[in-house]
């Protein structure tokens, strides 16, 4: 048996270093040392829940210097917590009392290697560390310090997931009933709360033959949170579809919904789509935070270049700009940004979208609803009779929204919206595969836009890296080598403020090709994408790898990011 660090440590000798520590940051000083020693007298308690139950030093800070004392990991986040479900089997596994174990906040969990697990915020408590310990005399112990507040959720979680478990023991059949009860309310609730504190665009609840599978995307990447038996996944989809207000008792056709939830100080919409699959309904639930501080420009990762450009775009009295990419690459948010970056209060702008992702103030935003008849079309006509100057849709799907936004455009108005493809150039011949005539294509288009969304690098823990070789040879790079004041390129590392990963947020890449002469000379010519792209480069607009290499250089990002979301094939 293993066991790290200071377990089988006297606990007397850690605090000594601990308050050394406190006192040599100025945390504590001699009147503060004396009042402690008084209450571990009276209390007979350790100097650390004395320091903790006074408030001299908040939780937070004590129990992080009690970490690096230690030299155990600290689990301060909710989205760091260990698993209820994970808990309780391993307790199982282990043949421990669950209820000894929550009473003395002992929390093991097992991972795939054998190894486990044990996160407790009481390290001075040996002898419950000790039973876990001879529970497992082969295993490899490694401790984990949970803060008072983490432990209190890991033990309010454990509770739940036990009353969900009694709940559906109880074979009921009722779903509808089932989605009511408590226990499923707090699980699912519970879901959403551990999303946001990931700070995950996306849930994704997806049943299997066995098992649920709860993945969340944090950053564009999919992490598993948790599995559930799927016994338990009717009762769940019904209380979101609840939520949204959905048809509980449709499971063969794909819906979708919102609704509204809070987490600490932050307000959330969440949109709701359900679709069938073989083992019942794939369900993912989509977080947009009601209040939003980068829905400007300024803060989406333009350079200055692209940034002066598209704001000459928004300053257009016609035409059409169009903004691409694929799901989840930022298109909506850089409209809103210059939909705000507009907004003046002197001009009527309408938005027809599906749905409504935020909401902003002095703009008149329409749900469009096909199930009723009402789509983006039918809202475009409506719209033009309201005597609009700004007009944004959603996206265009089809050939009738495409020829209303052309005949907008036509008749004095500036129309933004979105379309599904790999590049800017792209743009162009895919209008033409709606059926939009290329003749009012090149009259209408004044910009169009693609982009991509890179991890950024955590500003902790990044470190400078090598030039890569084979970047620095290529055309790519000597493209955009004169527009860079300093080149700096790094690595991402991994640590606590990052959890790990080395990444901490996402930037746009961008691709922005405002149609000249000899573009609209091509475009009206119905010429290959490839002549276009051409075009583009020739007039010296740079490329999403360009682009994103420039921010690579900046040490913004890393090359293997740009390289994940874009490729060289791309642009040729």
């Amino acid at each position: 048996m293993t066991i790290l660090t200071a377990v089988t440590t006297d606990f007397a000798q850690v605090e000594q270093t601990l308050i050394a520590t406190l006192t040599a940051d100025n945390q504590l000083d001699q009147k503060q040392l004396e009042i402690i020693d008084a209450t571990c007298k009276e209390l007979r308690c350790w100097k650390v829940t004395a320091i903790s139950r006074l408030g001299l030093v908040g939780d937070d800070t004590l129990y992080e210097a009690l970490a690096n004392t230690l030299t155990w990991p600290l689990v301060d986040k909710i989205n760091k917590c260990p698993n209820a479900t994970a808990i309780i089997a391993s307790c199982d596994m282990l043949a421990l009392n669950l209820d000894w174990c929550v009473e003395h906040h002992v929390f093991p969990v097992t991972n795939e290697q054998g190894d486990i697990s044990l996160y407790t915020d009481m390290p001075w408590a040996s002898a419950n560390i000790r039973v876990v310990t001879l529970s497992a005399p082969d295993k490899t112990i490694h401790p984990v310090l949970l803060t008072p507040a983490m432990a209190a959720t890991v033990e309010d979680e454990v509770g739940s997931e036990r009353a969900v478990s009694a709940l559906f023991g109880t074979n009921t059949s009722d779903i509808a009933a089932l989605a009511e009860e408590a226990p499923v309310i707090n699980l699912v609730n519970s879901i959403v709360e551990r999303a946001i504190f990931a700070d995950a665009s996306d849930i994704h609840i997806e049943p299997g033959a066995k098992n649920m599978v709860i993945r969340f995307r944090v950053d564009g990447k999919m992490n598993e949170f948790m599995q559930q038996p799927s016994s338990r996944f009717p009762a769940i989809a019904s209380r979101i579809k609840l939520l949204s207000q959905l048809d509980i008792a449709e499971r063969r056709l794909p819906q979708d919904g919102r609704f509204s939830t809070r987490a600490g100080n932050r307000e959330y919409d969440v949109r709701v789509s359900t679709a069938p699959d073989v083992n019942g309904e794939s369900i993912v639930m989509r977080l947009l935070p009601k209040k939003r501080d980068e829905l400007s420009l300024d803060a989406l990762g333009f350079a200055d270049d692209h940034l002066a450009l598209i704001r000459e775009w928004g300053k257009m009295s016609n035409g059409i700009i169009l903004v691409t990419g694929p799901t989840g690459s930022g298109k909506s948010t850089t409209l809103y940004g210059l939909l705000s970056d507009i907004k003046t209060g002197e001009e009527k702008i309408v938005t027809v979208e599906d749905p409504v992702e935020y909401q902003l103030d002095g703009i008149t935003q329409v749900q469009a609803r096909a199930d009723i008849g009402y789509t983006f079309a039918r809202a475009l006509r409506t719209f033009l009779r309201q005597d609009p100057d700004v007009i944004m849709v959603g996206e265009i799907r089809d050939k009738e929204t495409a020829d209303i936004a052309v005949q907008s455009s036509l008749t004095g108005h500036l129309v933004l919206s979105t379309l599904h493809t790999n590049d800017a150039s792209s743009v162009f011949p895919r209008l033409a595969d709606i059926g939009v005539e290329t003749y009012l294509t090149a009259a209408t288009i004044q910009g169009v836009q693609a982009q991509r969304l890179v991890r950024k690098l955590c500003p902790v823990c990044s470190e400078e890296a090598e030039a890569p070789a084979f970047l620095l040879e290529g055309d790519d790079f000597a493209a955009i080598k004169d527009k860079l004041s300093a080149v700096t390129w790094k690595k991402a590392v991994g640590c606590k403020a990052c959890h790990g990963k080395g990444y901490r947020g996402r930037i746009g890449i961008y691709e922005l090709i405002p149609v000249n002469a000899s573009i609209r000379s091509l475009v009206a010519a119905g010429a290959e994408v490839s002549k276009i792209r051409q075009a583009a480069r020739k007039a010296g607009f740079r490329s999403l790898l360009q682009d994103g290499l420039m921010k690579a250089a900046s040490g913004v990002t890393t090359v293997d990011e740009v390289l994940r979301v874009c490729s060289a094939e791309e642009t040729e």
